[in-house]
């Protein structure tokens, strides 16, 4: 899979809109690039910014530029056998899908920010912050409360954790031991994407 670029200079800018690099030089000194500078002084754009700017000022979006429609999913266990199998199974069932891991609530939360992943699947028991307390600041933030969350636990269905979790609001809970299977036909389902 062909790894999308995160920046353009204004070279790259330039070429896409076909103008000149003064052109481009001139949008920016008149604000309408949303561009960063370098440590060496250098012009940069976000792909996504410029995507923006392309649409508004209805210019063609370059295939390479296009918004991907891979779905992105983030498997959250403290137990690193787990992790291994899960993350090779849901890959093996939708290989279209990117998938991360993280071994702690904390990790999560910090991966979310900077992965934005489609699903999360999540195991309720993890040290420093428990599953519970994950679902609970995915549902409270505007950015993430709509990030589907497939709860898994080897406690009972009538444990308190898993009651209180419920009521935050999974879109879908397994007990261990998974079936990868059916976790995969669900995350399938929720992302939309095709299962094997």
């Amino acid at each position: 899979m062909a790894v999308r670029r995160k920046s353009l200079s204004t070279g790259d800018i330039a070429r896409y809109c076909q103008v000149t690099p003064a052109t481009v030089v001139n949008w920016i000194k008149a604000g309408k690039l949303e561009v960063y500078t370098t440590p060496g002084g250098q012009y940069r754009m976000d792909v996504d910014a410029f995507v923006e700017f392309l649409e508004k000022n209805k210019f063609p979006i370059p295939e390479e530029l296009q918004p991907s429609n891979e779905r992105r999913i983030l498997v959250v266990d403290d137990d690193p056998e787990i992790l291994e199998l899960a993350t090779e199974s849901l890959a093996e069932h939708m290989p279209t899908v990117v998938i991360e891991t993280s071994q702690d609530g904390y990790d999560a939360l910090l991966k979310i920010g900077s992965f934005k992943p489609h699903a999360v699947v999540l195991d309720l028991m993890m040290p420093r912050v428990d599953g519970a307390e994950v679902c609970r600041r995915l549902r409270a933030n505007q950015d993430t409360r709509n990030i589907f969350i497939v709860a898994v636990s080897g406690l009972a269905a009538d444990n308190e954790l898993v009651r209180r979790v419920k009521r935050i609001g999974v879109d879908a809970f397994f007990t261990k031991p998974l079936d990868l299977a059916e976790v995969a036909k669900m995350l399938a389902k929720l992302l939309k994407v095709p299962v094997s």
